[in-house]
């Protein structure tokens, strides 16, 4: 549970007489001096682990006068553990949202909730934050799509949404005239119902839409229907086959274009997973996102024997297409990019055809991290003879990557970077 607070501490309210002591160490936290005040009670920390009734702790703690007129609340129960005392075990449901949250409903503007259950209600029993602005459900269990819908209503300006698969219902419904960022994430893949269907139905805020991490086996048959978003304009990253992704009549299988009759003019930054590099699925998302500004590609480590590897020779494949496409984009990021034959014509496409390039980063294996591999990469490349003369390249290359969950979440919720997919080469 992180817990903070801006504002003047008010008096201390008459006891209540359910209200358990924080640990000693959350006090010394609350103590701490400046406006904000970093608090986090997770289950995995050991304080609810071994506690037999972790839910009535909880309710205890959110109950403290020290908590009073916090603005950020986390808390989160940990994962189904057989045989663990104060943690669910796998196929029961987990413990029940603490009623005691609704006393911050008039202050929260930053809530993630875990490991927990919400109550099935509609409009009158559902969970109201009206100031709330940044909401996680991770995995948590809410049976109904129809509560579901009642608690994003209960959110009038909320800005930024993070769901994991292992919701506890198949589908979730968006109608949000403020909501700017959804974001998905893998759950425990533990029992329950997972996630399976994400319809934007009415969103005319939306920014940005982010898978995050690699979707739990069967369940990664999860299907984006996006009706009306006239301002998403990032997109990803998409993995290798799924999530199926539909705009109208246009539809993605993961990284690939399986049906495109109808242009998206709105995405302007796209992520990509590839196992091989393929020329030939980057220029159809181009002919389906003609206004496609940046471009990020991972490469996969998932192999598979019956893979072709990808030539992408395209003088004269794409001959024609060179002088009709117009390539819109100005950056491009390359994970992995290993200098064989493939991966420099795929390069070599855009250095000679992007009019208006200004940045391509490839991210190179540190072996190959030296000036006498760049520089024949430079000479393969035809750099000298690129299309935009402003168009700059760089060779980097990194050993150490911070926490998946930690970077994906941020994605989702720093609302102050127009572009989420930045520093892509050091985490994706």
């Amino acid at each position: 549970m992180a817990l903070r607070s801006s504002q003047p501490r008010p008096p201390i309210p008459p006891h209540d007489p359910e209200a358990k002591p924080l640990p000693q160490h959350l006090r010394h936290s609350l103590l701490a001096p400046g406006p904000r005040l970093p608090l986090r009670l997770l289950g995995q920390s050991g304080f609810l682990m071994y506690n037999e009734n972790p839910a009535a702790t909880m309710d205890g703690w959110l109950r403290s006068p020290a908590l009073d007129n916090h603005q950020e609340l986390e808390f989160h129960f940990g994962p189904p553990r057989p045989m663990t005392p104060g943690c669910f075990p796998p196929g029961f449901p987990p413990p029940p949202l603490p009623a005691t949250v609704r006393r911050f409903s008039s202050t929260l503007r930053v809530a993630s909730f875990g490991g927990c259950t919400f109550p099935d209600g509609n409009n009158d029993g559902a969970l109201h934050l009206p100031l709330l602005k940044q909401l996680s459900l991770l995995n948590v269990r809410i049976a109904e799509e129809s509560s579901l819908f009642a608690l994003l209503d209960g959110c009038p300006v909320l800005e930024s949404l993070l769901v994991t698969q292992d919701i506890g219902c198949s589908r979730i419904r968006i109608v949000s005239g403020t909501i700017r960022s959804i974001g998905v994430r893998p759950g425990f893949g533990i029992g329950g119902i997972m996630l399976q269907q994400l319809v934007v139905q009415d969103a005319p805020c939306l920014e940005r839409l982010i898978i995050c991490g690699t979707l739990i086996g069967t369940h990664r048959a999860m299907v984006i229907s996006v009706i009306s978003a006239p301002k998403l304009c990032v997109l990803g990253r998409l993995l290798v086959d799924h999530p199926k992704i539909e705009f109208g009549t246009t539809t993605f299988q993961g990284s690939h274009v399986v049906k495109s009759t109808t242009a998206v003019n709105n995405v302007k930054v796209l992520a990509l997973t590839h196992i091989n590099l393929s020329l030939g699925t980057v220029v159809n998302f181009m002919k389906c996102l003609p206004c496609l500004k940046k471009l990020y590609i991972k490469m996969s480590k998932q192999h598979k024997r019956d893979d072709a590897a990808e030539t992408n020779v395209w003088c004269r494949k794409y001959r024609n297409l060179t002088s009709t496409l117009d390539i819109c984009l100005k950056e491009i990021v390359l994970t992995t990019y290993r200098g064989n034959k493939g991966h420099v014509n795929f390069a070599k496409f855009f250095v000679l055809n992007a009019r208006v390039l200004e940045s391509m980063v490839l991210q190179v294996d540190v072996i190959n991290d030296n000036s006498e591999w760049i520089e024949r990469q430079h000479k393969l490349l035809q750099i000298t003879s690129r299309a935009s003369r402003d168009a700059r390249f760089h060779f980097v290359s990194h050993r150490g990557r911070p926490k998946i969950n930690h970077s994906w979440d941020e994605k989702v919720h720093d609302l102050s970077m127009a572009d989420p997919f930045v520093g892509f080469h050091k985490w994706a």
